[in-house]
């Protein structure tokens, strides 16, 4: 299968897809993430690592689209084995939102044909799972038939070539020009509003898994870096989607506007 392209609108004007790989963040820290997307009204997904009471009621109460973020990793909490993995990553969600649960990204992007394979066997349609470096790509067909939507912005990456932390002096490079940008924002690396790429990695390094996985609002004000952050820099961005008034949508809308948008031949 291929799409052939048609008239993908973000040709012609920026479209943003805001994201977040959840990574295992705390309730408390998923918290104080999304009072700052709820503030914006921004269409979100949100790949989960994990559940809990909070996300299930955070997904079904503000109607959060969702894919799931398997750790293949050597050491995975999720399982031994790539169908063990997929089975956990399908598991943690509800019934009701199992069947809109089509796409994924997976941690630290990895990537195998066996993998993808087995993800577009079992239904998953398309996914986030590459991270360029501020390139807008068109969206593509992989090798096993899923649709892929490469990442423009991440934060982590961002912070790893050292990105400079003040929007004003490269936003209009960055962000006006037209383009589909699907944004990967994860939740600790905001709350800690990290200056730069070891930050919160120290802050983990420093942490078991178990506290990681629990830390409290108290502990996370405590130790947020108080200068200018990534916090800060996603915030910026933030206002100024807003403030022009540019579209945003979840990843299912963009995976729909792209069929929509292409014949598949």
């Amino acid at each position: 299968m291929l799409l052939k392209e048609k008239d993908f609108p973000w040709h012609y004007e920026p479209i943003f897809c805001i994201t977040c790989d959840i990574d295992w963040a705390s309730d408390d820290a998923l918290e104080m993430f999304l009072d700052i997307v709820k503030d914006y009204n921004i269409p979100l997904t949100m790949f989960l690592t994990h559940s809990s009471p909070l996300i299930v009621n955070i997904i079904n109460k503000r109607n959060i689209d969702v894919g799931i973020h398997p750790n293949f990793l050597k050491g995975s909490s999720q399982g031994s084995s790539y169908k063990e993995i997929i089975e956990y990553c399908k598991a943690i969600l509800p019934k009701a939102i199992l069947p809109k649960a089509i796409c994924f990204r997976c941690h630290r992007y990895f990537d195998v044909n066996d993998i993808t394979e087995i993800l577009y066997n079992e239904g998953f349609l398309y996914d986030s799972n590459l991270c360029t470096f501020t390139e807008s790509i068109d969206p593509f067909v992989h090798r096993s038939g899923i649709i892929r939507f490469p990442v423009y912005f991440e934060d982590g990456a961002y912070l790893y070539h050292n990105g400079d932390l003040d929007f004003n002096k490269a936003y209009k490079e960055l962000f006006s020009k037209p383009g589909l940008m699907v944004i990967n924002i994860h939740p600790m690396h905001m709350v800690l509003n990290s200056p730069n790429f070891i930050y919160s990695r120290k802050i983990k390094d420093s942490k078991s898994r178990e506290e990681w996985n629990n830390l409290s609002r108290i502990e996370l004000e405590e130790m947020q870096y108080k200068g200018r952050g990534i916090k800060d820099y996603i915030i910026d961005i933030f206002d100024y989607i807003r403030l022009n008034r540019f579209k945003v949508y979840n990843l299912k809308q963009i995976y729909e506007i792209t069929i929509k948008s292409s014949s598949k031949i």
